[in-house]
């Protein structure tokens, strides 16, 4: 694979890795770019059977207990009933290292400041857990659309979706977090081996401008961080300015944090951080991964804890009250789609829209989306909506259960009506939620010896 490196980019790592290290580094991109998997484990609970599901050989990441690294380059997982289904999520294996390096634990509330395409977010989500609180940001209207559709693919109960940028969220979410991640919008450089655009688009002047624009995010974003949370940084970039240099700047501006000593997966993967010249000897805390050392691409992360120790401060909500209509409806489709079971969420209403939430979903005028989409009202009725099955599915009292090798699969993803078998005839008519291999696929309603599809258009495949 013939890669053209930029001549200012080629000096610079020389110079920071020596001879001998610049020349394994060089090698690497003779090499393809690693692919990696992380199975979901609000979907897919049986780890030592998704190699054998996909049909690809795969070797665990020592950093990351869902992760995976593909021994394949051309693998088309995206295609399969199980990719659709939310069981795993395709993410390049350095990516991991940011939340694998933070030590989250299940119930906190977390911000994820840049979160577009939703890699990190759905990886936090699976450390917090359905009792903690997910705030997942974007800035850019279309990105934040991607975000949102691999949270709902995924079956994430407890995610909000904003779509601002990090100086609005300080105002909205004072001291609200107990972590805080920036995976900052950076020159990309760790990627030059996956992304020749990067390459393009690769200039000093694009570094300055990468780092000048982060150091401003991160301020900013740790604003929401409350006394005694974790402020995560990283980048896919090598650039020492958008790294160590831009963490030496915001520790200058904000005593009041101390680089944390990562854990010993990730130090083992990895390179230290940079100690560059008047630069804090701590830095050297950070980790950097190297293609040639970690086996993934580039990537930059340095965690801090902000001192002090107080409990987050309420976010402000923002639901509105159900109309009688509306209330009279859900009452009945919930109903249909649980029978005499337990609601797993309360039902909630913010800007016109009904929403499944977790009991501690609180909101702010600034979300995009929160919680799970509930439904539509259409005259006395709720048509329910994708979300509802892909994440509390496998609760309804309906189930359709599939095998991912049935054809029934192939023709329910091209939107097709599909047929019952024995088995799955008991019960009333009504809607209720197509599984595959156990993963909740999508919606249905049963109409007699048939389901007819609710799986949407915008998903549905070409072809069977």
């Amino acid at each position: 694979m013939e890669i053209s490196l930029p001549t200012e980019f080629c000096e610079r790592m020389q110079r920071l890795l020596g001879d001998e290290e610049y020349r394994l580094f060089m090698e690497s991109f003779e090499k393809s770019a690693q692919k990696g998997l992380r199975i979901n484990p609000y979907q897919w609970d049986k780890k030592d059977e998704i190699s054998v599901k996909i049909g690809l050989p795969m070797r665990p990441i020592s950093y990351e207990k869902n992760g995976f690294f593909l021994d394949h380059t051309e693998s088309g997982i995206g295609n399969l009933p199980l990719h659709h289904a939310g069981a795993f999520y395709i993410q390049e294996p350095a990516a991991m290292l940011p939340v694998a390096a933070a030590a989250i634990r299940p119930g906190d509330y977390v911000l994820d400041v840049c979160a577009a395409p939703g890699g990190k977010s759905t990886q936090i989500a699976s450390a917090i857990g359905p009792t903690g609180l997910l705030c997942s940001n974007e800035f850019v209207l279309s990105r934040a659309k991607i975000l949102m559709s691999n949270i709902e693919r995924l079956g994430i109960p407890n995610a909000i979706v904003t779509n601002t940028d990090a100086a609005h969220l300080k105002e909205w979410y004072p001291r609200a977090f107990d972590c805080v991640f920036v995976d900052a919008p950076c020159s990309g450089e760790g990627m030059f081996r996956k992304n020749s655009a990067a390459i393009a688009e690769w200039s000093p002047q694009n570094v300055a401008m990468c780092a000048k624009r982060s150091l401003e995010i991160l301020s900013d974003a740790s604003a929401c961080l409350r006394e005694g949370g974790l402020l995560v940084y990283s980048t896919c970039t090598y650039a020492v300015e958008e790294n160590e240099e831009l963490i030496a700047q915001f520790l200058d501006a904000h005593p009041d944090y101390t680089v944390e000593i990562l854990p010993d997966a990730v130090r083992q993967a990895t390179s230290c951080g940079i100690q560059i010249p008047s630069c804090r000897e701590d830095l050297r805390r950070a980790a950097r991964c190297y293609p040639h050392i970690t086996g993934g691409e580039g990537q930059f992360v340095c965690v801090m804890r902000k001192h002090g120790d107080a409990p987050r401060e309420q976010i402000i909500t923002s639901w509105e009250k159900l109309t009688s209509q509306e209330r009279t409806a859900s009452d009945t489709l919930l109903k249909e789609l649980f029978g005499k079971g337990e609601v797993p969420f309360a039902l909630k209403k913010f800007r016109g829209n009904l929403y499944a939430v977790p009991p501690q979903m609180e909101v702010s005028g600034v979300c995009f989306c929160c919680g799970v989409r509930f439904g539509e009202l259409r005259g006395n009725r709720i048509v329910p909506h994708h979300q509802l099955f892909s994440t509390y599915g496998k609760q309804m009292a309906r189930q359709w259960k599939f095998s991912s090798e049935d054809i029934r699969v192939k023709q329910y993803l091209h939107g097709d009506t599909v047929s019952c078998d024995n088995t799955q005839k008991i019960g009333d008519d009504g809607f209720g939620c197509v599984l595959v291999d156990g993963c909740a696929l999508g919606g249905g309603k049963k109409v007699g010896d048939i389901i007819k599809n609710h799986y949407p258009k915008g998903l549905r495949t070409n072809g069977v």
